[in-house]
């Protein structure tokens, strides 16, 4: 009985022991198993490499296939890396479709990453072919480093730091990306009091009509002013997309944008329309266009004066039914713009199916007129394009006047640059209204 009792406590072990460290749809060790087993390899001389790896758009994968072919997507993932690595290293799955590996010993970073990506970018599953996208961040150790979470969390940033560059399969952990993540982190424990202080600012910069040389419209652009220093935009609009805070920030520009056309109605017979950028994450909100629809009766605004802007790779974000939401948004009676046009990979026929009304061509491309050479070039194609389409242009980023004769001869309708005005604050931007 006793010798039975044993047994059976030995085997209930075993399964609580592999229920701790092993997962159960690949097999691998568990997030767990990865952070023992790593912490013994520490101990060992010679060099050690961590990767984290992951699938680009798995979740993609499970929604088109199902969670079955999903898991058998990971598990046939966690054989392949055994089969790129040594007997000696560890693999283990982390979470969802996150790989860690841990190599000891001297490591060729390229050669690794190339095989990895080699065995895994390509996997057979009941005789059909999966083309994948995998990243990978890459983190060599100190001689000393001991702390596991540590080692990993720099894997982790090397990784974030090249996730949508897609002809960057690796990012390697570097003192600069430490340092970027403090500076994150600050950012991050400020933004709650900016709102609330009313740190940030909105500013207007004119986009004026190639005809008429009269303003038709205006941008809406955030500042961030903290003290006597201005944040850049560039700094912080990606953190906040990061951390999903940037819907509570376009609702707030949106709000002060309402607030400020209901100011300008009172003063002026003739508005110019406002484009308010919105970003993916705001329009993956369930409630986005009711809150918008609310702020905007609060102010007596009509759905006609203002354009809801989007970038150009929102359009072809797998997330959103973008259509579907752009529909919405019109029978609602705003305008939408496209931002950034020709910056990302949605094709021509997007402007056709898609219900937009106005295309923003990026500073890019104004930046590469050649007054010079007479051949076919992009602005030209647009052009051509959005005049069958009955679409509106404005050109971002105009800054010569040999480019605004350029945008005239193609008929392009609104120019935005500092050509005819910088982004005006909103005192600068109604006395510019009475100007004009």
């Amino acid at each position: 009985m006793n010798r039975r009792y044993r047994k059976l406590r030995i085997e209930k072990r075993n399964r609580l022991l592999e229920l701790a460290y092993i997962d159960p749809i690949t097999g691998l060790g568990n997030y767990n198993a990865y952070l023992e087993r790593t912490k013994e390899k520490l101990e060992m001389n010679g060099k050690k490499t961590v990767i984290i790896l992951d699938i680009d758009k798995f979740k993609t994968f499970n929604k088109k296939y199902g969670h079955m072919k999903g898991n058998e997507l990971l598990k046939r993932v966690g054989e392949e890396i055994k089969h790129a690595i040594r007997k000696t290293d560890i693999v283990c799955r982390l979470a969802n479709d996150v790989f860690g590996i841990f190599l000891v010993g001297e490591v060729d970073v390229e050669n690794i990453t190339g095989r990895l990506n080699n065995k895994i970018s390509r996997i057979n599953m009941g005789d059909i072919w999966y083309n994948l996208r995998i990243s990978m961040g890459v983190y060599i150790c100190d001689k000393d480093e001991k702390d596991v979470q540590s080692i990993i969390d720099k894997a982790i940033m090397a990784h974030d730091s090249i996730k949508g560059k897609y002809h960057v399969p690796y990012g390697i952990f570097t003192e600069e990306f430490e340092q970027k993540v403090i500076r994150e982190s600050e950012i991050e424990n400020m933004m709650e009091e900016a709102i609330k202080n009313k740190e940030f600012e909105v500013y207007y910069q004119p986009q004026i009509s190639t005809k008429t040389e009269k303003m038709e419209g205006a941008e809406a652009l955030v500042r961030w002013k903290k003290g006597e220093n201005m944040i850049s935009p560039g700094e912080f609009i990606p953190i906040f997309e990061k951390n999903y805070f940037i819907i509570k920030l376009d609702e707030y520009v949106y709000e002060r944008v309402c607030e400020n056309i209901q100011e300008i109605k009172k003063e002026f017979k003739d508005i110019p329309k406002i484009s308010v950028n919105i970003s993916k994450e705001s329009l993956l909100d369930n409630k986005f266009l009711e809150k918008y629809e609310k702020i905007m009766k609060k102010y007596d605004i009509i759905p006609k004066e203002i354009e809801l802007e989007i970038t150009e790779r929102t359009t072809v974000n797998n997330d959103i039914d973008i259509r579907n939401m752009l529909n919405e948004i019109k029978e609602k009676g705003f305008s939408i713009a496209i931002d950034d046009f020709g910056t990302g990979y949605s094709s021509l026929n997007m402007l056709e199916m898609m219900p937009i009304d106005t295309l923003k061509i990026d500073k890019s491309f104004i930046d590469r007129i050649n007054i010079k050479e007479e051949k076919t070039n992009f602005i030209e194609i647009i052009m051509f394009i959005t005049k069958k389409l009955n679409l509106k242009t404005v050109a971002e980023g105009v800054e010569t006047i040999e480019q605004v004769n350029y945008l005239k001869k193609w008929n392009c309708d609104l120019i935005q640059g500092y050509v005819y005005q910088k982004p005006l604050r909103f005192e600068e931007f109604k006395k510019y209204i009475k100007e004009m």
